[in-house]
């Protein structure tokens, strides 16, 4: 990794990755209250121990063990980096490009504070928006790892045996038969050739030298379901052959072609031990979220959930739901003032 593209990505990653919400518990950031001191940019911030690397308005803002402790923060969100960091040749120039990203959060926190801009009604507005919306998140995270998911292998190995020519990044080669054509005007024309090019020796290429058809020839090289530059009919017909080396007439749509059909190879796919793996954790994760809604489902008679669908319902069932309710009241009515014995 290159030393500027190092610092592109930790320059636009570490202010969101680092210190992202501010104080969510904290609504009324005026001077003191829950024990915030004036002026203070966080909520709560780590404690200041170890060597000061950078300092602010003459007091320390930056220490080794908070550089660490935020180093760790960013490697654990972003995995990828933390690989990376064995190939650098100096690693205390990752760090020097942390701390950069950390004094811009450092500088936006204080400017924020100083200006009062996080006691705007706009502020506090989006903060608590934030949070809650972070709140939710994690308890969506936690209440989905409380749920118990296991997938045998087996299972995984015959979703691999059933899926693996729909997978994406399973297929290597489609495979496919490996064929050439010539159109005909109509099907009696195309299966007097086919028919002679069965028995001439030198089969269909001798014919069609034979009947002058060389530049008629159209090699569709290796035919499969993903080839383009072929018609779909006559494409899926040629895909369709199963004995090779053959001749066959095929109507495509109302066109007649040859097929000499020369070759046929089957599809090729990552082994299945590279990626069972992978398809294990994705299979958890499909069965996590059916469990997840099974569970949501369960706890809503536990807890009580009601729902009023008719207000999801449409105007015209509101009305028409409105008018049985009015006329089933006036109906009562009506039925109470008549005498007895009168239907």
């Amino acid at each position: 990794m290159n030393k500027k593209l190092q610092k592109k990505i930790l320059m636009s990653g570490v202010l969101a990755t680092l210190s992202f919400l501010p104080g969510c518990a904290l609504f009324d950031r005026s001077p003191g209250a829950s024990g915030e001191s004036e002026g203070s940019s966080t909520a709560s911030a780590a404690p200041l121990t170890g060597e000061v690397l950078v300092t602010m308005k003459g007091k320390p803002v930056i220490t080794t063990d908070t550089l660490a402790v935020e180093k760790e923060k960013f490697l654990k969100a972003n995995p990828q980096i933390r690989q990376a960091l064995a190939f650098m040749p100096d690693p205390k120039e990752f760090d020097r490009n942390l701390m950069d990203g950390l004094i811009g959060q450092k500088i936006a926190d204080e400017y924020v504070v100083s200006h009062k801009i996080n006691d705007t009604a706009a502020y506090k507005e989006e903060l608590k928006d934030l949070c809650e919306s972070m709140e939710r998140m994690l308890n969506a995270k936690y209440f989905g790892e409380h749920l118990t998911v296991s997938v045998p292998d087996s299972e995984v190995k015959a979703f691999y045996d059933s899926n693996k020519d729909k997978l994406r990044g399973v297929m290597t080669s489609p495979g496919g038969v490996m064929a050439s054509g010539i159109e005909f005007d109509n099907s009696a024309a195309a299966k007097a050739f086919a028919a002679r090019a069965k028995t001439v020796p030198g089969g269909f290429k001798k014919t069609a030298q034979d009947d002058n058809l060389n530049a008629k020839i159209k090699d569709f090289k290796l035919v499969n379901s993903q080839s383009i530059g072929i018609e779909p009919a006559l494409r899926d017909k040629v895909v369709a052959i199963k004995t090779v080396p053959s001749v066959e007439v095929v109507d495509a749509n109302g066109k007649f072609w040859v097929v000499n059909a020369t070759s046929k190879e089957e599809p090729k796919f990552v082994p299945y031990e590279q990626v069972k793996d992978k398809l294990k954790q994705e299979l958890e994760q499909n069965k996590r979220v059916e469990l997840f809604e099974k569970e949501i489902n369960k706890l809503r008679k536990e807890y009580g959930v009601e729902v009023n669908e008719t207000y999801f319902k449409g105007a015209g069932a509101q009305e028409e739901m409105a008018q049985r309710a009015t006329g089933g009241v006036a109906n009562a009515a009506d039925k109470n003032a008549r005498p007895q014995g009168v239907a």
